[in-house]
């Protein structure tokens, strides 16, 4: 029997729009007339829009009566429903049936049918400690072979040799799922080539993007930009079931927290786990999960009951689902699919704006040229387009033409907002471009800054943080070093909150209000949003520019005259002692 929470969270088809044509809306579905089923077919086209071409929803429930349908009731509105998706040229699966107080309850998932150049991507951050089996688990889940318990099935995701060498991810990497329109893999288990991502994603309705980031604190920066960058949708914290939580996990699940992403917990290796090592960790998790930096409702999914609920309500942040598999004997992991086929895109994007792409990365490929990636933030962009290129160091704007547009290796015409693509541009270096720069519409007017103000949080730092510290600043993809110039307080200790305005060093930035920050610089941490950018502040002072060949002509001459200022003393005090020792020895010779 499903809870009271339960209905009232389900997404339910005819719940916002009332019909008028029946009574009791869970009796619409049963033979309808014409009025109604073109009705049914409109309401149906909105929630797959608002959805972004998929839609989970329940048949069966009473507007005001009670719930549930008999036998053959239920079996005329499943047929109504698969006439309906049918003429939407979208797939219907059914994903659980209950009992309820007048019969059964039907759950089911209509998803739109891949095109050939569109689909649904989200975006999962992989996180967790070093050796908690995250490239692991990516490997088990995109190439689908179990791993063989000696790193089999990670050897596959590494992208240089030091990796392969010591078992460690240092990059921020990538791989793909698919799932079609009936919630099946796409995806084809090879074990000797790598996978075809232009076949994965020509087959796919829905495309989970998994951000492979480093669990090493070396490379905390890099996890950092990873989590800033690539604005993951979630985020899959991996906690080793026999090591429990140590090192990272606890900064990297309060890195997702500060940034307001919604994390799920999977727990590995429980087939070389003992069951007290097991309960231990359990309840070290659920312990942190509960307390109050994170106030969040630990959910241990074992069936698929617990999938669905907890993925149709997981957008909300409170409940965070817990996976314990195994990435050698395969168990659980059906639920972990199954689950990741649910999920939605969590952020909202407006197509109409004018467009902005956050650049991620850099790349020079032979016979076509300089080539970027990222993720469009805003708006459309498509072939051919000119958009505006910066800021580079004097805070300036450059026209480009966008020559060329890759999904996932797929070629396509246009990248909408949400979506992570890459583009070759025409007649520019790779040299001119740097990770942070942004590519924006010219009716955009964009705006280099270099002060901002922010209100941030002081997580953890030794000492007391005052006007003229230093550290690096993250947001979006922008990773630069920036000063305080002043601060609502005198001083800022672990704990504090305060508003600081801040001086980026080195480049202006293109950053908005509203942006969220990651404030570091060692141990320490601290969070924020940028409430107020400034763009009429100009560039730092560094003094007047020199000429280097006569700084270093003269720079030569000091040093020269230092040294023969240092020798000339000794020489003097030599002919002193020879002098003193001529008139010591005339008076013996005299005499």
């Amino acid at each position: 029997m499903a809870t009271e929470d339960e209905n009232e969270n389900a997404v339910n088809l005819f719940s916002e729009e009332p019909l008028e044509f029946e009574e009791n809306t869970k009796l619409s579905l049963i033979g309808p007339s014409d009025d109604l089923y073109e009705q049914l077919i409109e309401i149906l086209r909105n929630k797959l829009e608002d959805g972004l071409g998929e839609c989970v929803y329940e048949v069966g429930i009473g507007d005001g009566c009670p719930d549930g349908l008999s036998e053959e009731d239920m079996a005329a509105s499943t047929a109504t429903l698969e006439s309906i998706t049918e003429s939407l040229d979208a797939d219907l699966s059914l994903l659980r049936e209950r009992v309820a107080e007048e019969g059964k309850v039907a759950e089911f998932l209509i998803r739109k049918r891949p095109s050939n150049e569109d689909f649904t991507e989200v975006r999962v951050a992989v996180i967790g400690n070093v050796d908690a089996g995250k490239s692991t688990l990516l490997g088990v889940l995109t190439h689908g072979e179990l791993d063989n318990g000696r790193g089999f099935a990670r050897t596959k995701l590494f992208r240089h040799k030091h990796e392969a060498e010591t078992g460690r991810t240092s990059s921020v990497g990538n791989d793909i799922l698919g799932f079609d329109s009936k919630g099946k893999i796409v995806n084809q288990a090879d074990a000797h080539s790598a996978q075809d991502w232009k076949k994965i994603c020509s087959n796919s309705s829905k495309v989970i993007t998994f951000i492979d980031l480093a669990g090493h604190e070396k490379y905390l920066k890099t996890t950092i930009f990873g989590m800033t960058g690539h604005i993951p949708d979630f985020g899959m914290l991996m906690v080793g079931a026999n090591a429990g939580i140590i090192g990272m996990t606890k900064e990297h699940l309060g890195l997702s927290l500060a940034l307001g992403i919604p994390v799920y917990v999977v727990v590995t290796k429980i087939d070389m786990c003992p069951p007290n090592v097991l309960q231990e960790t359990m309840k070290l998790l659920t312990k942190i999960l509960k307390s109050p930096g994170c106030r969040k409702i630990p959910l241990l999914v074992q069936s698929q009951d617990d999938v669905i609920v907890s993925a149709t309500n997981f957008n909300s942040e409170r409940i965070c689902p817990i996976f314990q598999i195994s990435n050698v004997t395969g168990l659980n992991l059906d639920l972990l699919k199954s689950f990741l086929n649910l999920l939605s895109v969590r952020n909202n994007y407006n197509e109409k704006d004018p467009a902005e792409f956050q650049i991620d990365d850099t790349y020079s490929v032979p016979g076509v040229g300089t080539v970027i990636s990222g993720t469009c933030m805003r708006g459309l962009i498509k072939l051919n387009d000119v958009l505006l290129l910066g800021p580079d160091s004097l805070g300036q704007f450059k026209q480009v033409v966008i020559k060329s547009i890759h999904r996932k290796r797929l070629p396509v015409k246009e990248v909408r907002a949400g979506q992570s693509s890459s583009f070759a541009l025409k007649k520019i270096k790779r040299t001119d471009i740097r990770k942070g720069m942004v590519l924006v519409s010219p009716t955009a007017d964009p705006k280099a800054i270099w002060e901002f103000q922010s209100e941030i949080r002081v997580l953890h730092h030794p000492t007391t943080i005052s006007v003229k510290y230093q550290a690096m600043v993250h947001t979006g993809s922008i990773r630069q070093t920036a000063s305080i110039i002043s601060m609502s307080v005198q001083h800022m200790r672990t704990g504090d909150k305060a508003l600081c305005r801040f001086r980026f060093i080195k480049n202006p930035e293109y950053i908005k209000e509203g942006m969220r920050m990651v404030f570091r610089e060692g141990r320490t941490k601290a969070v924020g949003n940028i409430i107020k950018t400034f763009p009429d502040a100009g560039a730092p002072y560094r003094g007047p520019k020199r000429d280097k060949m006569k700084s270093r002509y003269h720079r030569g001459r000091r040093r020269v005259k230092s040294f023969n200022d240092r020798q000339e003393p000794v020489e003097t005090s030599a002919t002193a002692t020879e002098t003193s020792a001529t008139t010591t020895e005339t008076p013996l010779e005299d005499s």
